[in-house]
């Protein structure tokens, strides 16, 4: 009787080196796809959620409805417990996002009753409602102060030409002006073209290297004088 082992004869050389056939046999498939088959392979199911969501924001603890969260289907919370996206958990199971907590808690308030933070809080909050890209938020926001009189000083400041480039020229020769006379200077520390505040005074600017107010705190008089430059003269307060 012959038995068939079903093994190739032994391919090894004199010299004991492998050959080609041999090494090949040496990398066999893995009997589990890897992670990149897997990936490939296997859809991700998506990631539910408990109906009361304890969160982590940034070491800060809230608890909230999944249904608040998802209030307004056009911002970045709906969306991120929508399902569709997968979440870490912290140590305690807590759902977690890597963002400063301080101001969440206002944001959960006005998801949960529409409620609006006090003045004193309104621009922190507005970060977060932008990060957040929560727009019913924004909207109530910009019509609190401070946010409502930026927004109408902008749109003041719009209506006159090439106010930012004009501000710029204006502020450094006050700071030239300043420097060459030891005047005053300390008075102009710190004023950059964001704060946009020129100054309060009956005279020119120019002349006087310094900023106490806001600008949309009184009317102005404003025009371009070709052979001289540009003046700003103050009136009266509103």
């Amino acid at each position: 009787m012959v038995v068939v082992t079903g093994r190739e004869p032994d391919s090894r050389r004199p010299d004991g080196a492998m050959s080609s056939s041999d090494a090949e046999d040496d990398f066999l498939e893995p009997a589990t796809p890897t992670a990149t088959q897997a990936g490939h392979s296997l859809p991700l199911l998506p990631q539910e959620f408990p109906e009361v969501v304890p969160l982590n924001i940034g070491g800060a603890h809230f608890t909230t409805r999944l249904s608040t969260l998802r209030r307004y289907e056009d911002t970045m919370l709906a969306a991120m417990f929508s399902g569709r996206h997968y979440i870490p958990t912290d140590a305690e199971g807590r759902y977690f996002i890597d963002r400063d907590g301080a101001h969440f808690g206002d944001v959960l308030n006005f998801l949960r009753s529409g409620d609006l933070p006090p003045r004193e809080r309104v621009r922190a909050v507005y970060k977060e409602a932008q990060y957040y890209a929560i727009g019913p938020l924004l909207e109530q926001l910009e019509n609190m102060q401070p946010l409502k009189g930026e927004k109408v000083r902008q749109a003041f400041l719009g209506l006159m030409p090439y106010y930012k480039d004009h501000l710029e020229r204006i502020v450094e020769i006050a700071r030239l002006r300043a420097v060459q006379r030891k005047a005053r200077f300390a008075k102009l520390k710190g004023l950059t073209v964001d704060h946009q505040c020129i100054g309060v005074c009956d005279k020119h600017l120019i002349n006087h290297y310094y900023c106490k107010r806001p600008i949309y705190e009184f009317k102005i008089t404003w025009w371009v004088i070709a052979s001289q430059g540009w003046s700003v003269h103050f009136r009266d307060s509103f």
